[in-house]
């Protein structure tokens, strides 16, 4: 029945999926976001001025997805959460998307979201066909483990990239197309490629994609 409703929902006109959304789902929406004909069974959403969810996505089994100002989602995404495991609990995780002011996830990207994805002010997951994987299977224990993935301020990671579980980039940092990041990444400031992706060289303070929104 949930995902029924989420079908109808997502193909509803704007002024009345406001009115659901705030009177039924008890959802904080903006008055100028937008959510575009997308399937969403979420506990929660909330979306500041001006943020904005496309079409063709389906985005499922999260307890939250905030959006802040501007805060961007495009289209033909899958993110999909995770609310119960029926032979294995996972303790201790948030299947949760942050997006920070003017954060954006670009189009046709996948999101393991068994625990949350967090982007910081102006972070991206750019291109398309990036993959974010947010639990994984530990061998040495032979069970499922989970952990977020984090990208900082101002950080991006350009089209094909795989994100695994636990992983961190820096702010102001850019990870190439292709890569696969598997480590917490620490150098904010540098330019990451490869798989594993390691730092290949500092990149200038002085960039215009770090200074994204300044006056």
């Amino acid at each position: 029945m949930r995902l029924a409703f989420a079908y109808v929902f997502a193909f509803v006109p704007m002024s009345l999926k406001r009115i659901i959304a705030q009177r039924i789902y008890k959802w904080d929406i903006h008055p100028s976001a937008y959510i575009g004909p997308s399937v969403l069974t979420v506990r929660h959403v909330s979306m500041g001025p001006g943020a904005s969810i496309g079409g063709r996505n389906v985005i499922t089994n999260l307890n939250e997805l905030h959006l802040g100002e501007g805060a961007n989602i495009g289209s033909g995404n899958l993110i999909k959460g995770w609310w119960d495991h029926p032979t294995q609990k996972l303790p201790k995780r948030n299947p949760s998307v942050y997006l920070a002011e003017h954060a954006q996830i670009a189009s046709y990207h996948y999101i393991d979201c068994v625990d949350s994805l967090e982007l910081g002010r102006h972070a991206a997951i750019a291109g398309f066909r990036s993959t974010v994987l947010t639990h994984t299977v530990d061998l040495m224990r032979d069970k499922y483990v989970a952990g977020s993935v984090v990208l900082g301020e101002y950080a991006v990671a350009m089209s094909g990239c795989l994100l695994l579980a636990g992983t961190r980039i820096p702010a102001r940092s850019v990870v190439a197309a292709g890569s696969v990041v598997s480590t917490k990444l620490t150098e904010e400031l540098t330019f990451y490629r490869g798989n594993p992706a390691e730092a290949v060289r500092p990149l200038p303070e002085r960039l215009g994609f770090f200074h994204r929104g300044e006056s």
